[in-house]
């Protein structure tokens, strides 16, 4: 009998599948905890149901109708055969041998959940167990911080955990498990609260780490309102004994830009800036006038300072590494350093010059890139075009059949991402920052010596190109959206007006207006 049942729900998303599969097959055979694992398909309409069977190891069941993921992850433990379950999005995946940490926390006969550190795919941290703030509100702990800081790295129990990897005793959650209620949103908070109020424990092992997408199904939000309405009605009275945790806040943002500023920083700056303004956060240039203190959101103002050197406290600056990622540096209350999150909207998607050619016979690559990468793809076969800024930003046009990224485009990697989300195929002859945009399932991956093998895969097989094309789309609108950034930006700012998360008395019982 196994020791632990891993359960992933699914609906559609296949690459997700596919990705999260083949890291627990490596598990499987190097792992310390024997673990069997049950995909539960909630009426996918892509390739899942053809494609599950390359796993011959995993155990599928079919829903013909999405039960979401309450649903599918009850029906998956009802079939675990081993005494603990552990729910895992398939848009996660085990870094490193996550089980055995996270079966030992049960060692505690009182633990019930236990749940591990998540992290974003740059390595910065998702979330280190959930909080609750002072106005009731449920936030993800040191979202966005590095993931170095004791807080993520030191055991503890915890009020909640994320139910993107989220393990159970099984016969508990089979007879307790998610209220199917919740569609998608606070159903692993709404357990974790009943597991308290039945005096149980839910324990944070941050040993047990997690790469997690975030949101990757469609339609994550939808129903966000009405769970935060059903939640807070059910458990608005029980939070009052709970213990609350303080963090920043930030208002407006003044925003520093270079005098000189490139057109590809400009433009992602002022994505990003209509990003911040989307989530409420008034965006001003330079400094801010007495008369607008007037405003709250000015009084709680912060500095952003974009490629443009120092930033004044409390502020952050993104900064140029050059032979590496962007980076995001705090100045205030906390000095903070972790990698900058690169974005382009959908909308400049649209307005990109640079097009995938509809003649499948076409053999022009765009290159990114100088002179001589230009020619290392002329000396492969094919005609190469140099991608140019005015390209970018829709003020030329270009037709290719595929993309060759030797290098960045620019500093905040704006273009790069554009390229990417727009689903041109990619090959990517360079190392460093490149590799951490691009992951080896979407982009073609390569040293410069295998080059023209790399290129007469995709200019050869049409398929091949639309393979890539749709993965290296789907994975850059997902990682590299406008909202992340901002998220990202706004937790930073956060922290250096205020440092890190502390104790808090609480304000209210629940953030909902009444």
């Amino acid at each position: 009998m196994p020791e632990l049942s891993v359960v992933v729900p699914v609906y559609d998303n296949w690459w997700l599948t596919a990705r999260c599969l083949r890291t627990l097959d490596a598990l499987r055979s190097r792992g310390r905890v024997s673990f069997e694992t049950i995909v539960v398909d909630n009426g996918s309409t892509d390739e899942t149901p053809r494609a599950i069977a390359s796993f011959p190891w995993v155990r599928y069941l079919r829903h013909e109708t999405n039960r979401n993921f309450a649903g599918a992850c009850n029906a998956g433990a009802r079939l675990a055969q081993a005494p603990l379950t552990l729910l895992l999005n398939n848009d996660a995946y085990p870094l490193g041998d996550a089980f055995e940490p996270l079966v030992a926390a049960f060692e505690r006969p009182e633990v019930a959940i236990a749940g591990g550190a998540l992290f974003f795919e740059d390595g910065v941290t998702q979330a280190a167990g959930l909080v609750l703030l002072a106005n009731a509100h449920w936030h993800y702990r040191c979202r966005n911080l590095p993931a170095t800081l004791a807080a993520v790295q030191r055991a503890r129990d915890a009020l909640a955990v994320s139910g993107a990897a989220m393990t159970v005793r099984t016969d508990w959650f089979v007879e307790s498990g998610f209220d199917e209620s919740f569609v998608n949103g606070f159903e692993d908070v709404d357990l974790c609260l009943r597991a308290l109020a039945e005096q149980r424990t839910i324990a944070y092992v941050p040993a047990a780490r997690f790469a997690h997408y975030e949101a990757a199904s469609a339609g994550r939000f939808d129903r966000e309102a009405e769970n935060e309405r059903h939640f807070y009605a059910r458990w608005a009275t029980s939070l009052a004994a709970l213990p609350r945790t303080a963090r920043g806040e930030t208002g407006a943002i003044s925003v520093r830009a270079a005098r000189d500023e490139e057109p590809l920083l400009a433009a992602a700056r002022n994505d990003l800036e209509a990003a911040l303004c989307a989530f409420g956060h008034p965006v001003v240039h330079g400094g801010i006038g007495a008369w607008r203190r007037l405003d709250r959101r000015f009084r709680r103002a912060a500095a952003l300072t974009w490629f443009a050197g120092e930033c004044p406290q409390p502020g952050i600056a993104i900064e140029d590494r050059g032979d590496r990622t962007a980076t995001i540096r705090t100045r205030g209350a906390v000095t903070l350093e972790i990698p900058w999150l690169p974005c382009a909207s959908l909308d400049r998607v649209a307005r990109l010059g640079v097009r995938r050619a509809r003649d499948p016979s076409c053999a022009v690559v765009g290159v990114v890139g100088g002179d001589e990468a230009a020619r290392a793809v002329e000396r492969c076969g094919y005609s190469a075009v140099r991608i140019t800024a005015p390209m970018l930003l829709g003020e030329q046009s270009a037709e290719v059949a595929c993309v060759a990224h030797f290098r960045l485009t620019d500093a905040s990697a704006f273009g790069s991402v554009l390229l990417a989300q727009s689903g041109l195929p990619s090959v990517v002859p360079a190392a460093g920052p490149l590799r951490e945009l691009f992951a080896p399932d979407v982009a073609l991956l390569c040293e410069p010596g295998t080059l023209r093998d790399a290129l007469a895969l995709l200019l050869g097989d049409p398929g091949a190109r639309d393979r890539y094309g749709a993965l290296i789309a789907a994975d850059a609108r997902r990682r590299f959206s406008p909202r992340r950034s901002a998220i990202r930006v706004v937790d930073l700012l956060c922290a250096a007006r205020f440092g890190f998360e502390r104790p808090a008395a609480a304000r209210s019982n629940t953030p909902l207006s009444r």
